[in-house]
């Protein structure tokens, strides 16, 4: 009798193959409701005696068929790591020469030709039917277009950079819902991204299995520091999504891109937008702002049975709304962009505003006031020194607003820019300074 080891057929290199997790140990087998199941080895010396293979050695001292089940695994089959990844179906991919097995696929809707009429009700009367026209156009087209572009480039499989949309509306006027919505319309995987954004956990696993990444203003911090915290991992998730570090816990992070689109839903007074990063040089162009209307339901939203019934009527209305984005409709001038996102950024006016007196250099502007109103010259200092007067003067102000070094001078510039005439900047070989005029404050 042969001594040779029988040769372990297992299948072809794909769905049929089992995988092997270094970091974890782990063994990943697909069973029969086509999931992937990550095994000890003991469980999977259990699945090889399954399919027939024997477990004890032929020769005293030899390797057994599963023995060599498992080596074969471990030497061709080993994978950096395993889990849903977003804007990817099922199967293996090599991403930075790391091999990484996706375990789910998307659920992309399928567009059809059909009616959209209750979807069309809840998005006009969202964006449209209070505003004034322009405004209102403007909004709707902005929505169809931001959708637009993330359909079209899930479903390409590319990495299309795209604005986070920011929708600010009052209690109950259905914002919530549409991001709900917003969900099906991708892949209907969406991830809650407030622990991480902020900065409560290091690990973004489930983020990397979501292509709708949701926020809301009741889970955020109004403080400064974390406003702009925000706005790097908005950043950092719209438009440098090229390549990210996903970091499962327990296991080694690994290097691959990620495809995403963040929506935020907030109320629309001063405490809850204040969430949102000032919209500065760098994040202004990187957040869609709609402000959102109550309006007057199509069927009846009373009961739980109700709202049950009507969502249900809604999202089996998304393959048309999709099919009519896809096929029918396209960007006007007004509202394409060329360059990067397909769809240009809009800031509702009214918002816009709202949140321009919400920003670090707003707050500067009232503690210079405060400070200085009743100097009758101008003032020509350093930030340093204008820092120091405004923390003698008002210290509990001033720690929440200068959180970083030289944040005072970086706020200086912006004021600089919206009032040249209330503040200027002075330089020579050595320093610079900055000139007030206390006259001017209103």
């Amino acid at each position: 009798m042969s001594t040779e080891p029988k040769p372990i057929v297992i299948g072809d290199f794909g769905e049929n193959f089992d995988y092997f997790e270094p970091n974890t140990s782990r063994y990943l087998v697909r069973n029969s409701s086509g999931r992937w199941l990550p095994l000890t080895e003991t469980n999977y010396k259990r699945k090889l005696k399954e399919r027939g293979l024997r477990g004890k050695p032929e020769v005293e001292g030899g390797l057994s068929e599963v023995d060599h089940a498992i080596l074969d695994v471990q030497d061709n089959r080993d994978i950096s790591h395993y889990g849903p990844i977003c804007g990817q179906n099922a199967g293996l991919i090599e991403v930075n020469g790391q091999r990484i097995l996706v375990t789910e696929d998307m659920c992309l809707p399928r567009p059809e030709q059909g009616s959209w009429d209750l979807l069309e009700c809840v998005l006009n009367g969202l964006f449209v039917e209070h505003e004034e026209d322009s405004i209102g156009v403007a909004q709707i087209e902005t929505f169809h277009g931001w959708i637009k572009s993330s359909v079209e480039a899930l479903r390409k499989a590319e990495i299309q950079q795209q604005q986070a949309l920011a929708i600010c509306g009052p209690p109950r006027c259905g914002k919530s819902f549409l991001q709900t919505v917003i969900t099906h319309m991708l892949s209907g995987r969406g991830a809650k991204a407030e622990r991480y954004f902020s900065g409560k956990t290091p690990f973004n696993a489930d983020l990397y299995g979501a292509e709708h990444l949701m926020l809301e203003d009741e889970h955020c911090s109004t403080r400064i520091d974390q406003r702009l915290k925000l706005g790097a991992a908005l950043k950092q998730h719209t438009v440098s999504t090229y390549l990210g570090s996903l970091h499962a816990k327990g296991r080694n992070a690994v290097n691959l891109p990620g495809w995403w689109r963040v929506s935020v839903t907030l109320n629309d007074c001063p405490e809850a937008m204040m969430v949102l990063p000032p919209l500065d040089q760098h994040i202004a162009d990187k957040i869609i702002l709609l402000r959102a209307s109550i309006f007057d339901w199509p069927l009846s939203m009373e009961s739980t049975a109700d709202r049950i019934t009507f969502h249900k009527r809604i999202l089996g209305e998304i393959p048309a709304y999709l099919h009519w984005l896809i096929y029918e409709w396209d960007y006007s001038e007004e509202v394409k962009d060329n360059k990067r996102y397909n769809v240009k950024t809009f800031h509702h006016p009214v918002l816009e505003e709202s949140l321009d007196s919400f920003s670090p250099e707003a707050e500067l502007k009232d503690l210079l006031e405060a400070t200085y109103r009743d100097r009758m010259v101008d003032v020509e200092e350093t930030a340093a020194d204008i820092e120091e007067a405004i923390r003698c003067h008002n210290a509990t102000r001033a720690g929440k607003l200068f959180t970083f070094r030289n944040a005072c001078g970086t706020y200086l510039g912006r004021l600089a820019q919206k009032h040249p005439d209330l503040i200027t900047s002075k330089r020579d070989g050595k320093r610079r300074w900055w000139v007030i005029h206390p006259e001017l404050f209103e």
